[in-house]
């Protein structure tokens, strides 16, 4: 028997719930832009210290001879190196924002994709210049114990630099490629982010 008291269902009764499930790849990317952003800092910043820690150490095979090039930091490095904490930063902000959906993660990727290319490139060319006048100096310091090493290795050495710091770049370069890519062409809108979802917890 049915009560009369009873209001009937409606299915609108239930559209509250009929919620579209948010996308799962925000919080993938955003915890991956956290991670790629504290890696970026550990390498630049042991970059920058091995500088100031190795320097020192290096004093007693120098006879006198003055740093070679590749061991010293010049503006440009403070610039880049400034220039890096910044972008690292946007990422680490942009990766949290990401994971919670929120509007401006999309910008700081963008932010940081096309700052970080050819902050890239620039720093390559830099270390470019810098194996090329490590080279020089090695033939002005003939004599230097660290000289004799640096030449040891001749041009096939200097070859195999140049090809490691090309690939290391590259590689560093991929997750930039990746953000431009990913948040300027295929997910460029808000509703790509949240799935229609207005609150995700």
């Amino acid at each position: 028997m049915t009560d009369d008291l009873t209001p009937p269902i409606e299915q609108s009764d239930f559209d509250e719930f009929n919620l579209n499930e948010a996308p799962k790849w925000p919080k993938v990317v955003g915890i991956i832009s956290i991670i790629w952003a504290l890696v970026g800092l550990t390498c630049g910043g042991l970059g920058m210290a091995s500088s100031f820690l190795f320097a020192p150490m290096m004093e007693s095979q120098l006879d006198g001879a003055p740093l070679p090039p590749t061991m010293v930091l010049t503006p440009a490095d403070y610039a880049l190196g400034a220039f890096g904490l910044i972008l690292a930063a946007a990422l680490v902000v942009g990766g949290i924002m990401l994971i919670m959906r929120k509007k401006g993660a999309r910008a700081l990727h963008l932010i940081y994709g096309l700052g970080a290319i050819p902050s890239l490139i620039v720093s390559t060319i830099i270390n470019f210049g810098k194996q090329e006048a490590a080279q020089q100096w090695a033939k002005d310091y003939p004599d230097n114990p660290m000289a004799q090493q640096m030449a040891g290795g001749g041009d096939a050495g200097q070859t195999i630099g140049m090809i490691i710091a090309v690939v290391i770049t590259m590689f560093f370069m991929l997750y930039p490629l990746f953000c431009i890519i990913w948040f300027g062409l295929i997910k460029n809108k808000h509703e790509q982010m949240t799935g229609g979802v207005e609150e995700v917890f």
